[in-house]
């Protein structure tokens, strides 16, 4: 095995535990956690067991576990989706919403050693790890969702002064500025020059 290959396998296994340390420390696993932020964090219209399960990169009945774990401790509910009952969204409690400020400091282990890093050393490793986890993405190993801006089928301001003034081609619907912040699962970045 290469050293940097090696190396990658070395942080995964670091960043596993931190994220173990740091959700014990609020009651949770660290799969609980990244549920909790990824419904707070996508498009409210995506946020289904499925897009969740792909995210987690787990088993939809393991990812039914863990939303059934969270629905029990009164952290998030199911509800029907407007446009298709037979999709189920996933919500936020308030009690999930104030676990959620509490995670806000999730990961700050890591920011703390990326922070030894000098400037230089930092953009360089934020390249090459955006590269490669674009090139999994690609080859279907990774779900990344971003939010629209800087997405192809983003159009900024397409209805100026609407509540939803946003416009995305791809799922043919105006978008609030809320809603624009928030990640996508089918966000395909724009090409740059």
């Amino acid at each position: 095995m290469d050293p940097l290959t090696l190396a990658l396998l070395r942080i995964g296994q670091a960043t596993r535990a931190v994220g173990l340390d740091e959700a014990r420390g609020l009651g949770l696993t660290p799969v609980q956690a990244q549920t909790l932020l990824f419904v707070e964090r996508t498009k409210s219209f995506a946020t289904t067991v499925r897009q969740l399960a792909a995210t987690l990169g787990a088993t939809h009945a393991s990812t039914v576990g863990v939303v059934d774990g969270l629905a029990a401790r009164g952290l998030l509910t199911r509800e029907p989706s407007q446009q298709d009952r037979r999709v189920t969204l996933l919500r936020l409690t308030p009690a999930g919403e104030a676990t959620c400020r509490r995670l806000s400091a999730w990961g700050a282990q890591l920011s703390a050693a990326l922070g030894r890093l000098a400037p230089a050393e930092r953009a360089s490793l934020e390249r090459g790890l955006g590269a490669l986890i674009w090139s999994l993405r690609a080859a279907g190993h990774l779900t990344v969702a971003e939010p629209c801006r800087g997405c192809v089928h983003f159009t900024e301001n397409a209805a100026p002064g609407q509540p939803e003034p946003h416009r995305c081609a791809l799922l043919q619907r105006f978008l609030s500025e809320e809603e624009a912040r928030k990640d996508c699962p089918e966000h395909q970045p724009q090409a740059t020059s």
